[in-house]
């Protein structure tokens, strides 16, 4: 059976192709909509391993509001020659949250230009004496675990086990070329490790041209903006209005959806926490240290070893704003970094189609109610609108055409449906020539149009 399988940073779906219609898979049932799966893993300290909607539902029930608790583990020994060639003897060891119920991986596809992640390690049960089993793990063998369990799903839903695969992926992972070329290795890596029989990689844009192409029936020169949680990126097609198509020129940028929560998080929510309080008698910056970390859930998450907790003590001992602070404490130590990042991205859909949207959070020791007002948004964002249009442009300069050259503009991705991306292109193509896809399905229709074309297939193939 063959399979396309838009494999995203924030969501994934999966389609197939009898020549006529394109079918959806539903890979997630516990999602809202069982056709889009979030792209997440939840590992337990078990070894159990979940992906989706699940994931995310497991996790945030068996961490939030846990108790905290840091110990020394001894991991082993290992030996190493000191500056006169003898043999020593080091204690390898660390801190570690004893009671953490695993490890969630959210947003994982936007790691894998990281050239500097080697591994990450995982608490996986424990020995005959009781030692934590610790395990390392690469990016590329975190997405194959991911990989592996969505094959498995589609042999369920199918009944028919997949014998290739069209997959996805930025047209570029990273603006540097080596990155870029580092992440599509891993991802090849990732496919192997999963036991993938036969694989192909589709830039995403080309794959929701062509879910197009197959409904054109005239000769058309179309843009396609696909912005999803991780990237944006940009091809430009010619359609012949037979169902086929040429691609003209494209191009990508690493902005997305992430990056527009993070904004929202610290341009309106972080002095709730105690951001901009001052400490002490001479009125000393809250530590910046500790705000970097309010960036990223994950990160706040960090805040919780007891190097940091030292830092928030002596804040909270002499802050101006004792309150802030002290729920800037809930917030780490019960565990509700998740579920406020969640809250946020909640409220960034909302502003797609409201001037204004509140970001809530009400629990015991939190109490917050943010209003958010579009044109606020849209200032904190400017840095990316800005790398956006110009991506846009290159695009189009790349396919050797002007902006009156283009007559539709195709967008697809939950980020292209945030207004001020949509008046920038409005006010390049004109509003005649706005188009929306399918959000969160359009690449994955054309991947599975892709996988059922032999000869496609076979260049794509060749390519690699």
């Amino acid at each position: 059976m063959q399979v396309g399988l838009d494999f995203g940073t924030t969501n994934s779906s999966a389609s197939i192709y009898d020549g006529k219609q394109v079918t959806l898979l539903p890979i997630d049932s516990a999602n809202t909509n069982p056709q889009v799966m979030r792209t997440v893993l939840f590992m337990t300290r078990d070894g159990e391993r979940f992906i989706g909607r699940e994931a995310i539902n497991r996790y945030t029930t068996a961490n939030v509001g846990r108790k905290i608790e840091y110990e020394w583990r001894n991991f082993g020994e290992y030996e190493m020659l000191d500056q006169f060639g003898e043999v020593i003897k080091q204690t390898l060891g660390a801190m570690i949250d004893v009671n953490a119920p695993g490890r969630l991986f959210q947003s994982i596809k936007s790691h894998l230009r990281d050239v500097d992640f080697d591994y990450t390690t995982v608490i996986e049960g424990k020995n005959a004496r009781g030692i934590d089993i610790q395990r390392q793990y690469q990016i590329e063998q975190l997405i194959s675990i991911i990989l592996r369990m969505l094959l498995e799903r589609i042999h369920q839903i199918t009944g028919e086990s997949v014998t290739r695969m069209v997959i996805g992926r930025p047209v570029n992972y990273a603006e540097n070329p080596r990155d870029h070329a580092v992440a599509v290795s891993r991802m090849r890596h990732a496919c192997e490790l999963a036991g993938i029989k036969d694989f192909v990689f589709l830039p995403e844009p080309n794959a929701a041209a062509l879910a197009y192409a197959r409904t054109a029936v005239e000769r058309k020169r179309a843009l396609v903006f696909d912005f999803g949680g991780g990237t944006l990126d940009v091809t430009i097609i010619e359609t012949d209005g037979r169902g086929g198509s040429r691609v003209l020129g494209n191009d990508g940028v690493p902005v997305g959806g992430d990056i527009m929560d993070r904004h929202i998080m610290m341009g309106t929510i972080t002095p709730h926490f105690g951001a901009r309080s001052t400490i002490g008698p001479n009125r000393m910056p809250f530590p910046g240290v500790l705000v970097e970390h309010l960036s990223e859930w994950q990160s706040i998450v960090e805040l919780a070893h007891p190097r940091f907790q030292k830092i928030i003590d002596d804040v909270a001992y002499t802050s101006s704003q004792p309150d802030k602070v002290a729920q800037l404490r809930v917030l780490i130590n019960q565990n509700y970094a998740l579920p406020l990042y969640e809250t946020i991205e909640r409220t960034k859909v909302a502003l797609s189609s409201a001037d204004q949207a509140l970001v809530q959070m009400h629990v015991p020791g939190i109490d917050i109610d943010q209003v958010v007002e579009r044109w606020n948004f849209e200032r904190l964002i400017g840095p990316e609108v800005r790398k956006v249009a110009a991506c846009v442009d290159r695009a189009v300069v790349a396919a050797g055409l002007s902006h009156k050259d283009v007559h539709v503009v195709l967008r697809t991705g939950g980020s292209s449906r945030i207004p001020v991306f949509v008046k920038m292109l409005t006010e390049r193509f004109g509003e005649a020539a706005m188009v929306e896809m399918d959000p969160f399905t359009g690449v994955a229709q054309g991947l599975g149009i892709a996988a059922a074309d032999d000869q496609l297939f076979a260049q794509l193939k060749a390519s690699m």
